[in-house]
This record gives structure tokens, C-alpha cells and sequence, in this order.
């Protein structure tokens, strides 16, 4: 399982990022039912399988960052790195957590904050607009500040760090965001778990992080 993910996701990825000037490669991924629900409002909705999670794990080796938003913190305290693997990755090749947090909601106390407190995860980054930052800092973000709150000004930030190559995994109103915004999207995955959900959020609607962020 963990090989076929492997040689899978090397033929996509063996080539450099093309040339895109200031923004990073951007990898948009998730998982969503048959009858197209990515979550339910507020809830965790498992949709992967164990084969995807492999897929996914391996595809966050060869990105430089894993992007998601606040609200996927707030409900799934996500660790952000690559563990689902044949043989271990160092903390020092893990690829960079990164949270989009306008109004910094991120607990101090979530696993990308105290992982790396005990080292045994990377500095996570926080993009934000607010200026409110120093209990944030203080519990060990890197803030990256942005002026104006759209997703063209978060690549460009991103960018200007040393990331490359960006894997955007959720929540529902980021991917709703980079599916209308769908020029800085250079590979899309959509891993469909064969079950329905019902009422929920699907990947097609209305969403933009800027004011209504996961």
C-alpha cells in the first residue's frame, strides 16, 4: 500500500514546479461522499480509507507546506505532518504546518502548537491579518502577516518564505475558495468515499476564508 502511494505520486511529481512566478505550486486536495458533502457544519466527518491516507501522507513529503484553515484546527486538532509512511521522516524534512487565521483563534494548547514546543513537530506558521500576536508568538507560531485577506496575497506571502510547493487540505470554505479561485490550483486530488451523507457542505459552494475560515 504505502509503495504504490509512493510510485504513484512520483510519476506526478518527479518533475520541478513550472514557473508561476510568485505564487508556489499549489496541490488542492480532499475527500468528499457520493453525494458530493466535503463536512457537516461544525462536525469531523471521516471520508478517507486507509489506502487514501497512505496516498495523502506520502503526497505531504513533496510538498514544502500543508496548508488548512482555522477551522479545521478548531475541530480536528491536526498535526499537519507526514507519519503514514514506510520509514520515518525527521522533523527537519517534515513539510511546514501552515494555518490561515484572520482574528487568531488557534488554541494554544492544539498538537501544531505543543508538538513543537516538545520537538517533535515544526514551528507551525500562522497568516493572519491581525496584530493582536504576541500570546501566539509567545506559545511558539511564526506569525506571517498579510494586509489584504485573499488568497492571491496568501500565495504571494507563502512565496516569499521558500515555499514551492503548497498542499492545501481544508477546511470546506478554503477549498471552496481555491475552486473559485481555481487559476492558482495546479493539481486538484478528490478521493470519493463511497457512502452519502446527507446534509453538509459540499466542495462546490459558497465559502472564503476571509470571513468564514476551516
Amino acid at each position: 500500500m504505502f509503495e504504490a502511494a509512493r510510485d504513484f505520486l512520483n510519476t506526478v511529481y518527479q518533475a520541478p514546479p513550472p514557473n508561476v512566478s510568485d505564487k508556489p505550486l499549489v496541490t488542492l486536495t480532499y475527500a468528499q461522499s457520493l453525494d458530493g458533502k466535503i463536512s457537516r457544519q461544525g462536525e469531523q466527518l471521516l471520508l478517507s480509507g486507509k489506502e487514501s491516507m497512505a496516498m495523502t501522507h506520502r503526497l505531504r513529503t513533496l510538498h514544502d507546506g500543508i496548508m488548512v484553515g482555522i477551522g479545521t484546527v478548531l475541530t480536528d486538532n491536526p498535526q499537519l505532518n507526514a507519519r503514514l509512511l514506510d520509514e520515518p521522516v525527521s522533523v527537519e524534512k517534515q513539510p511546514q504546518p501552515i494555518v490561515l487565521d484572520t482574528r487568531l483563534r488557534i488554541p494554544l494548547n492544539c498538537k501544531l502548537l505543543t508538538n513543537y514546543q516538545q520537538g517533535t513537530g515544526k514551528q507551525p506558521w500562522v497568516v493572519t491579518s491581525s496584530t493582536d500576536t504576541k500570546a501566539v508568538e509567545k506559545a511558539g507560531a511564526r506569525i506571517i502577516s498579510v494586509e489584504t485577506i485573499s488568497l492571491e496575497h496568501v500565495m504571494q506571502a507563502l512565496y516569499a518564505q521558500g515555499i514551492r510547493r503548497l498542499m492545501v487540505e481544508g477546511g470546506s470554505h478554503v477549498i471552496q475558495s481555491f475552486l473559485r479561485e481555481h487559476h492558482l490550483v495546479h493539481h486538484l486530488i478528490v478521493t470519493i468515499a463511497p457512502t452519502l451523507v446527507g446534509p453538509g457542505v459540499m466542495a462546490t459552494g459558497d465559502g472564503y476564508w476571509g470571513n468564514k475560515e476551516d
